[in-house]
């Protein structure tokens, strides 16, 4: 993966340090049929430099991808409403609460 990451120039320290306080959250993948969490991706500047950076299960640093900084990730397969997400909220606050 470092290898990857040094061959598009992604700055290591930046970009493996996870900060959701400073992150911005583009996406969270969730399975349909169990509605629990499999990846999220993030927008993170450095710099002038806007990167997504994709986190898998178990914390694992999937992939980092150099975007232009007005990408959102908005697509045909994103859903932000409706009874598949509401089943998925009510899934991940079932998981909150557990915690």
């Amino acid at each position: 993966m470092t290898e990857r990451l040094d061959q598009r120039g992604a700055p290591l320290d930046t970009l493996t340090r996870f900060d959701p306080e400073s992150w911005e959250l583009v996406s969270a993948e969730v399975r349909t049929d169990t509605g629990k969490w499999v990846k999220s991706t993030w927008r993170v500047r450095t710099g002038e430099h806007f990167w997504w950076v994709v986190i898998g299960l178990g914390n694992a640093l999937v992939t980092v991808i150099d975007v232009d900084a007005q990408r959102k990730g908005m697509g045909e397969g994103i859903v932000t409403g409706g009874p598949l997400y509401a089943y998925v909220d009510a899934v991940n606050a079932t998981l909150m609460r557990s915690t």
